[in-house]
């Protein structure tokens, strides 16, 4: 799919302390093409056909497609960076070389907002989860750093209602639950 690429690591601008980067991964080729296929395999993507970009999380995680170029948030490093570009390279490729086998989807899917997903949450901010507070970790679920089962109040008999609506959310915007 693209043979060659130049990558660039940013701290995020918002947290310039924290220890994770991101990086912007420029192409030699347009990938446009593919992007219905991969919204047809991948399940939990947000695209945007007339932007174009493509947006998932995968191990935690987020990756956004452009025709030019890719963002991924979340790294570790440098050395990280390249096995995640290398991981977009194979996946980009098996996609391609099966298209003719996969009906592309151009559905838009549902972009969750952290907002969205933490008035869902119990909001006690008791940091079972390992995070310091319930907005952490509902960013953390939309990068699929957590799941459901790490957030211990959630898990109450009271919060049934809410654990469920929270599912149903988390499953309309294609992620695995």
């Amino acid at each position: 799919m693209f043979k060659k690429y130049s990558l660039k690591l940013v701290r995020p601008q918002c947290h310039p302390s924290r220890l994770r980067v991101n990086a912007i991964v420029e192409l030699d080729v347009d990938i446009r093409e593919i992007f219905p296929y991969l919204n047809a395999e991948l399940g939990n993507c947000f695209y945007h056909p007339e932007a174009p970009f493509l947006r998932f999380a995968q191990g935690g995680k987020v990756f956004t497609l452009h025709p030019s170029h890719f963002t991924i948030n979340g790294l570790e490093d440098e050395e990280q960076a390249h096995r995640m570009v290398e991981f977009i390279r194979k996946l980009l490729e098996d996609t391609w070389a099966r298209r003719r086998e996969i009906v592309p989807s151009f559905r838009r899917g549902t972009e969750l907002k952290v907002l969205d997903v933490y008035k869902l949450l119990p909001r006690t901010n008791c940091g079972n989860c390992g995070e310091k507070n319930c907005m952490a970790f509902a960013a953390g679920l939309i990068k699929q750093e957590f799941t459901l089962a790490d957030c211990t109040p959630l898990q109450e008999p009271a919060q049934d209602a809410a654990r469920e609506k929270l599912t149903r959310l988390l499953q309309d915007a294609g992620y695995p639950v």
